[in-house]
């Protein structure tokens, strides 16, 4: 059991690293393309990233870290995990549409 722990461990570690680090590049990024508009798609590029790293880790938690029947839990945390999902899912959905469709 101990095992399955220390890998859960490495994965939250990982996903955290992916996420803040994403986040991190994501401000530093749109705060440089305030004054070089030539940063501005590439923040865009890294916000998309960011979500879907989210979304990943959001799948990741729910499905092989949740312990016990998702439908015990409030309806108030449900209702907040969906709205973050939805949102992340939608804006990497509409960065990847409007670059590599339209």
């Amino acid at each position: 059991m101990e095992e399955k722990d220390q890998k859960a461990s490495k994965d939250l570690m990982a996903f955290g690293i992916l996420i803040l680090g994403s986040g991190v590049l994501t401000i530093l990024l749109f705060l440089i393309s305030t004054k070089n508009h030539e940063f501005a798609s590439m923040a865009r590029f890294m916000f998309a990233l960011t979500s879907a790293f989210g979304v990943s880790f959001m799948i990741y938690m729910k499905e092989f870290r949740s312990v016990g029947n998702w439908f015990e839990l409030p309806i108030a945390f449900r209702f907040i995990w969906w709205t973050i999902f939805v949102g992340n899912t939608f804006n990497f959905t509409e960065y990847a549409i409007t670059t590599f469709i339209l």
